[in-house]
């Protein structure tokens, strides 16, 4: 039995505030599966379609798309002739793959694209435009069997769930590819002290030096660590593996 409006805005409300407790991107990807399915649209990714330079480029970033539809359009770089992928070029607003076919005159090669798709199984979907942190043209591309798209509120909920998932997203990329902090070896052992409720004297006893460097090596951590207090240092460096729980 297929879920009424009120049930799937709850189920996409809940699925948002699930993003933001998402601390992998395979996390992440479990906790919209279940929604983009019942709004018609099982397949989901955020992708690269154009650098900066609005060169098509295109590439996978995160999700669950059709796998083989995946590696047959970026094989064929369909995105550089596709007119639904560079209507993105124009536009920050939502848009369904049939839209952008019914507002034009498809030539051949937009036809083919279409077809080969809905051979694939995937007969319309969803693009929500984002910009990637280099500047990129990325979006959430969503895709299915049969989707509503005519009904403003699935396609609605479904751009409001594409958002916050590609933002999510890319706020866990970027974690990825941010090295994260480096503490000298003095420093975590500093720490590791701190943990065992030793004061600046005793560490500094236990470690030959002055409780005055002791305070500088602790001070210096909680600086790199973005913190404020030796406890909130201790915390952080223990969920950053930096030293033993």
């Amino acid at each position: 039995m297929s879920l009424t409006h009120a049930h799937l805005a709850v189920r996409a409300f809940d699925a948002v505030a699930a993003l933001h407790r998402a601390s992998t991107l395979a996390e992440l990807d479990r906790l919209v599966a279940p929604t983009f399915a019942d709004l018609g649209l099982p397949y989901f990714a955020t992708a690269r379609f154009f650098r900066r330079d609005r060169t098509a480029d295109t590439a996978v970033l995160f999700g669950s798309f059709h796998a083989g539809w995946a590696r047959r359009y970026a094989a064929r770089n369909y995105a550089g002739s596709s007119q639904i992928a560079r209507r993105m070029l124009q536009t920050d607003a939502c848009y369904s793959w049939g839209e952008v076919l019914s507002a034009c005159d498809p030539d051949p090669q937009q036809l083919r694209i279409w077809n080969e798709a809905r051979d694939f199984g995937v007969k319309d979907g969803l693009f929500t435009p984002l910009k990637g942190a280099d500047g990129s043209y990325i979006a959430v591309v969503l895709g299915g069997d049969a989707p509503d798209l005519a009904d403003p509120f699935l396609k609605t909920a479904a751009e409001v769930v594409s958002a916050y998932y590609g933002q999510a997203g890319q706020r866990l990329l970027a974690s990825v590819a941010r090295p994260g902090p480096v503490l000298s070896a003095r420093q975590r052992e500093c720490l590791a002290w701190v943990r065992e409720g030793k004061s600046s004297r005793d560490i500094a006893d236990r470690l030959g030096i002055s409780a005055e460097t002791v305070d500088e090596h602790i001070a210096e951590a909680c600086r790199r660590l973005g913190v404020r207090t030796r406890v909130q240092a201790v915390v952080e460096a223990c969920l950053r593996a930096l030293i033993e729980l």
